[in-house]
Order: C-alpha cells, then structure tokens, then sequence
C-alpha cells in the first residue's frame, strides 16, 4: 500500500560529486616562450544538484496498482483472521479431546470400581457354596481386563493434554486445570439453507478470494496503462566547480532547468497488449478460485451438519441404551444372587454399561466438535473460547 500511494508523489534525488584529476598534455606549446614540452595539468572538479520528477498521468496504471495493493491488503487480512479461526478450532477440539478422555476415563474407573465389587461377591458366594470357582475365575478377569482399561484411559488422558498443550504451541507446558462446562450444551441444530448463506457471507476466507478478484481487476487497469499517453513533469537545478585552465567558459556555473514531457509508447510489438491479457486470465482464474471455494465451503457445512445430526441422534441413543444396561445389569445381579444366572450374565451387562457410557461420551464430544467446527465453517467468531 505504501508504494502503490507513493506512485501519486513526486520523485526527489540529490547528488554530490568530487573529483580530481591530472592530466598530461604532450608536446604542448607555451604561449609565451613558445616552448614545446609535456604539460602536467591538475585539476579539481566538483558539483551538487537537486532533481524532481513527478508523473502528471501515467495511463490510470497507478490507480490501478492503489486498487490492487489495498484489496491484497484486504485479502491477507481476511486470510490472517481465517487462519486464527482456524487455530481456535484447532485449540478446541484438542481440549474437548482432553474431556472426552478424562470423561472415558471416569467410565473407566467405574467400571473397575463395579468389577472389583463384583469379584468381592463372587468370592464370597463361593466361600459359602453359592458360587461355582469358575465364576470367581471369570469375575477375576474382568476386573484385570477394567484395570488394564483404566491404564489405558490415564494414558489417553495424558496424551490429550500433550495434544493440547501442543495446540497451544505449549510442548513443555505444566499440567493446568481444565473446565468441563464446554462439554454442557443444548443439541439444537441449526436450519441447513440458513447456514449456506451464513457460509457464503462470513466466511473470512471466501471473503479473501473475493477481494483476490477485485485486487487482480486493478492488475489489468495497471496492465492497460501502456496504452494510453504518459505526461511527466521535471525540475533539475545543478552546480558546478571546475579549476582547470583548459575549460572553456566560466569556472563556475549554476543551471535551473524545468519543463514536461509527453510519451505515448504507440507500438511495443504487443508487450502491454500481452500484460493485459495475462492480466484478465488472472482475474478469470480468481473468479473461478472464489466459485470453488464457495462450493467447498457448502460441502464442508453441509458435512458437519450430518455429523453434527448423527452425533445427536447417537447421544439420544446412547442415553437409551445406558438405561437399559442399567436395568439389564441389575436384573443379572439378582438373578445371580438366586441362582438363576451365571456371572458370566453380569460381566456382560456390565461391559455393555461401560460401552454405554463411553458412546454417550463420544457423542457429545463429537457433537461438540462438530458444533465449533460448524462455527468456524459458516464464518461464526470464536474468540469467545478463549476466555
């Protein structure tokens, strides 16, 4: 932009020139004595002198370069604040990675916690003739199979906190506190033909593709300056030293001179015609980048909206199904407390519980995701995540 404005003002230079010199006249004859021989001459010479130029019209090639400098400046600024969305995105899906963990972890702990229970029965029924010794064996490797689980979960935990911490450009960061109210939500979906035209009026980048086609029409008004006349105003002003006896004229001298000049370039073998061409092509090519882009950009929100609904519609099923392993686990506990189950009837409702409940996990973090993804697709602001 500071060059583009800079073609509107006047160029100024200033100049300083010392020299000295000898010079060696052969066979010189002396005016007086008439004697002929060499002649050595030093001499000294110097001068200073201020010059302008200023470009009345330049075939509108400078407005031009203006319209195309501050629509570039416009786009890389729409591009910088597309790009940070992207890294807030970036941020908040590794954080609710870090829930989703410590949440699988907290399921996994409860299973553990029910599993050891559960051996403690068996163990018990069996010392008193109620339980066979291959329940206890059965009972026994569930809870080494939740311990392994639980293991897992806690690495899954402290991978997703080097996750984050690497999303926030933080490698060696100590562990910090997490808030798990981002988790709490609404599971309210928003109308799809609504959210097209969010898309395609707040996207920043879709913005930054269109001011690349406004930025590329000022590259051929730039381009097409040759064609037309160029008027250039001048002002220089010199002054002169000489000190040596063979100049003509005055040993001192001063010169102002000013004026204009008119060019108008009326054939250069199709050079600017050829600029100009090159020009168009690549404004015709923005023009088909921002066509492009808005088509992804419907595509991806049309992606995560499906993955933000089938999130929903798996949390609601989730919950469902918690319920029912719920009820299926307590009516295999009583069951076994009568003799009418096996313990191999609990181990099930209970894996089916945890898998319950580590889908119902997985899909409001999903569903999350997909809602703070969908944000960023439809050109929403998300530096409120940041507080």
């Amino acid at each position: 932009m500071r060059q583009a404005r800079g073609q509107f003002l006047p160029s100024l230079s200033l100049s300083r020139t010392w020299q000295k010199s000898e010079r060696t006249e052969y066979d010189y004859e002396n005016p007086v004595t008439l004697a002929i021989s060499d002649y050595k001459e030093k001499s000294k010479y110097k001068d200073y002198g201020a010059s302008s130029d200023f470009y009345l019209f330049r075939g509108l090639s400078d407005f031009g370069s203006l319209r195309a400098a501050r629509y570039d400046l416009r786009a890389a600024e729409a591009s910088e604040a597309y790009s940070r969305q992207q890294v807030i995105e970036a941020v908040a899906a590794a954080y609710i990675g870090l829930l989703r963990s410590e949440r699988l972890l907290d399921v996994a702990v409860q299973s553990e916690d029910l599993a050891v229970r559960e051996f403690e029965k068996s163990e018990t029924y069996h010392r008193i003739g109620s339980a066979a010794r291959s329940d206890v064996l059965s009972a026994k490797v569930r809870q080494e199979q939740t311990r392994l689980e639980v293991i897992r979960a806690r690495n899954a935990v402290e991978q997703a906190f080097a996750n984050l911490a690497h999303a926030m450009n933080r490698p060696l960061a100590d562990r910090f506190d997490v808030d798990r109210s981002l988790l709490e939500h609404d599971d309210q979906v928003g109308d799809l033909d609504a959210l097209f035209a969010e898309a395609v009026a707040n996207r920043q980048d879709l913005h930054s593709r269109q001011y690349n086609v406004e930025a590329r029409g000022g590259d051929v008004t730039a381009a097409a300056g040759g064609l037309l006349p160029q008027v250039r105003l001048f002002a220089r002003y010199s002054r002169t030293t000489n000190e040596s006896r063979f100049i003509f004229g005055a040993a001192e001298g001063m010169s102002v001179s000013y004026g204009y000049t008119v060019n108008w370039n009326i054939f250069d073998r199709f050079t600017t015609l050829a600029g100009r061409s090159q020009a168009k092509a690549r404004q015709r090519i923005a023009e088909y980048n921002l066509d492009q882009a808005q088509l992804d950009a419907q595509l991806e929100v049309r992606q995560l909206y499906n993955s933000q609904v089938e999130a929903r519609e798996r949390l609601t099923l989730s919950r469902e199904t918690i319920a029912n392993a719920e009820e299926q686990l307590r009516l295999a506990q009583e069951r076994f407390k009568v003799g009418a189950g096996t313990m191999l009837d609990q181990i099930t409702a209970q894996v089916n519980l945890a898998t319950a409940q580590s889908d119902e996990v997985q899909a409001i973090c999903d569903f999350r995701i997909a809602s703070f993804q969908l944000d960023r697709a439809v050109g929403r602001p998300l530096e409120g995540l940041t507080r």
